[in-house]
């Protein structure tokens, strides 16, 4: 009983560093995104947004493109921060 909790406690610190590293590479991705579809509508020529490789993104379409990736990455984040809070919880005694 005791070193099932140990290891319990073990693997929940492990996945509490790992996401929550994950969940805030999220959020700084998703605020990237929109600053990059801003930057890329008024002109910044060296950001290149495409669907796949050789396919270009019209520049009109830069900010809805960036506001979709952004909202799914803090839909993620969410989910990962539910993660966060259960390893939280499993380590409490």
């Amino acid at each position: 009983m005791i070193f099932r909790k140990f290891i319990q406690t073990f693997v929940c610190s492990l996945a509490l560093f790992v996401l929550s590293i994950l969940y805030v590479s999220l959020v700084l991705c998703a605020l990237l995104s929109i600053l990059a579809g801003i930057l890329r509508t008024l002109g910044l020529e060296q950001l290149k947004m495409g669907i796949w490789y050789g396919v270009e993104l019209p520049v009109i379409y830069s900010i809805p493109l960036a506001l979709l990736v952004s909202l799914f990455l803090f839909f993620c984040s969410i989910y990962v921060k539910r993660s966060i809070r259960f390893c939280l919880s499993k380590l409490s005694f």
